[in-house]
């Protein structure tokens, strides 16, 4: 693709999506995680984030780790196509200055 503004919105909306993507199911564990109830005396629900997830995919199926997907895509997207846009076109600025 040719450099321009089609292209970065493109690639930025592509940077996005992907995060989203990697970043979505370490954001269940951490939540899982921190949420979880611990009583005296008694062993907690689990004893790693590692354990978390392979009791949530066993329990739930690979697709618990996606809870609240649509939101981070919706939150993430318009951050990273904003972001980058603007880090180019000041790039740009700033190269022929």
């Amino acid at each position: 693709m040719k450099d321009g503004l089609g292209t970065h919105v493109a690639a930025s909306f592509s940077a996005g999506f992907e995060a989203a993507v990697v970043s979505n199911p370490v954001d269940v564990i951490k939540t899982k995680v921190m949420n979880m109830k611990v009583v005296a005396g008694q062993k907690p629900p689990y004893t790693s984030s590692l354990d978390c997830a392979l009791k949530t995919v066993k329990a739930e199926g690979p697709m618990a780790l996606y809870k609240g997907f649509i939101p981070t895509v919706s939150r993430q997207e318009p951050f990273t196509v904003v972001l980058f846009v603007t880090l180019e076109q000041v790039r740009k600025l700033l190269k022929n200055f």
